[in-house]
């Protein structure tokens, strides 16, 4: 290519806010213009190769260029662009809902596509407040959640997301979101275990229940491993004390599954696999196209569902 393409590419991508922009440079310099991809490597306007370690935004799951999927899209394209889910279904869709409900742990059978991780999110916690409104308990509302969680960038999943960084002059809501402390095993205290610094937040999680009320509280979310909260490991067990205390307390457990679903972990889904849980909803997205197109999904239980029906004919989400 041309140094004067480039020229133009660059100048024309000042035009583009990218996120994290530092404003106060917008504008001043030329970003680094990546041009080509292959397998695990990116290549720049110079032809220089990068390895794409964590594969774009942890979505690149099986490497970029893959002629196959390449292929597959095309073909879907030419012979069926879109139809809207409102009144019709297609192929792709049914049986990519057929697999999912395969793949995921216990009940989890009913599936509903978003457009990625943020909408995925936070369709589940509407989904969850229709629920307790539809079932006869207005009252149960509050959500907990964690520091240092990122959950997505609407406006109810940026208030549960627990990253003061990206709050800043922003409003969320607040009057029922509440962030526990981060599951940091390296920030615990200095001699104490691993499992005693688990049971420590375990004692939290149970206190805060107590002190909102377990009849408020209606669901907890969490990333099995917190990704740009610093892709923290939490102790063993840490995720199944949790869920136990969920099923006490009749609390529903969301498994934000965007980044640790398709392979990540080495397992399609790591709920039960890697922590032994069976969640009440999962949420899903990056991997599930690897980044190819834009997709995200919650699987929820079939439980649910049917409570729902019970006192509703008509699912009024988009």
């Amino acid at each position: 290519m041309s140094n004067d393409y480039i020229k133009e590419i660059h100048k024309k991508d000042k035009l583009l806010l990218h996120p994290y922009e530092n404003l106060q440079d917008r504008g001043t310099y030329d970003r680094h213009l990546i041009l080509n991809s292959e397998g695990i490597y990116l290549y720049d306007e110079n032809g220089k190769e990068y390895i794409d370690g964590p594969g774009g935004m942890w979505c690149n799951n099986i490497g970029h260029g893959n002629k196959e999927i390449g292929e597959a899209v095309k073909k879907q394209m030419e012979k069926m662009d879109y139809a809207s889910p409102f009144s019709e279904s297609t192929e792709p869709a049914a049986e990519l809902a057929s697999v999912l409900a395969d793949l995921t742990p216990g009940d989890l059978n009913t599936v509903f596509f978003t457009t990625d991780g943020s909408t995925a999110n936070d369709s589940a916690l509407r989904f969850v407040m229709l629920y307790n409104n539809i079932v006869g308990r207005p009252e149960k509302k509050h959500i907990i959640t964690r520091d240092r969680a990122y959950h997505g960038s609407t406006y109810l999943t940026g208030s549960i997301t627990g990253k003061d960084r990206e709050k800043n002059f922003f409003d969320f809501e607040k009057n029922f979101i509440h962030h526990l402390g981060s599951p940091h095993p390296y920030r615990r205290r200095k001699g104490q275990s691993e499992e005693d610094f688990s049971k420590e937040k375990v004692r939290e999680f149970e206190d805060k229940i107590l002190e909102i009320g377990p009849d408020k509280v209606a669901a907890f979310i969490a990333e099995p491993v917190m990704a740009s909260g610093g892709c923290i490991v939490t102790p063993e067990n840490y995720l199944k004390d949790f869920w136990k205390i969920c099923k006490k307390y009749d609390i529903l457990f969301i498994a934000d599954e965007v980044v640790t679903a398709f392979g990540r972990l080495g397992y399609f889904f790591s709920s039960e696999k890697v922590f032994g849980i069976t969640p009440d909803i999962i949420t899903t997205a990056k991997g599930i196209t690897s980044g190819y197109m834009p997709l995200g999904a919650l699987i929820i239980s079939d439980r649910l569902l049917e409570e729902v029906r019970k006192e509703s004919t008509l699912l009024f989400h988009g």
